[in-house]
């Protein structure tokens, strides 16, 4: 019986060694470029989402307010982004939800005169009330964000909200205080 030749065994296994981890580190780079590539692909797909529902409540609410003029047809809540602090998009667009599902309810098919006639102390109020529902803390994708309405225009007749976001610190969090 022949035993085998070490020398060569040896160079077999170092090849087949540098062959696995080759596999490995290259299919590491192919998972992250796949992920990457998804991760874009969920965030285009959820702001589509959000543009086609935006579009079809839209189509719905001038349907049923087209004999109206002067009545709050569309509201549309915008966020300003901190530069020093960006937002997530998804983020930024599940809190638009939230402020904009506060504000229909109360103002959508209402008059327009709320904002633009009467006196000018009666339209402040009304901004002012604005201001304080908007303005309060919101969860979006289990983190909490602190809200503020910043702005606020009237557009022919659509009423547009400006909003400004900040995360919660977690000293600012519920669990200490």
């Amino acid at each position: 019986m022949k035993v085998p030749d070490l020398e060569r065994l040896g160079r077999t296994l170092a090849g087949i060694g540098l062959f696995v981890s080759g596999a490995i580190v290259g299919s590491a780079v192919y998972m992250s470029l796949h992920q990457t590539n998804f991760s874009i692909l969920v965030e285009r797909n959820a702001v589509l989402a959000d543009e086609n529902e935006n579009l079809r409540a839209e189509i719905q609410n001038l349907n049923k307010f087209k004999s109206s003029q002067s009545i709050v047809k569309k509201i549309t809540v915008r966020l300003e982004n901190d530069p020093k602090t960006p937002i997530d998009p998804l983020v930024a667009q599940e809190l638009r939800k939230q402020v904009q599902k506060k504000l229909v309810p109360l103002y959508e098919g209402h008059s327009l005169a709320l904002f633009t006639s009467g006196t000018e102390e009666q339209q402040l109020s009304e901004i002012r009330k604005v201001r304080e529902i908007v303005t309060e803390r919101y969860t979006a994708l289990e983190h909490g964000y602190d809200v503020e309405a910043t702005g606020l225009a009237v557009v022919q007749t659509e009423l547009v909200v400006f909003i400004r976001a900040r995360p919660v610190t977690v000293s600012e969090s519920a669990l200490f205080h």
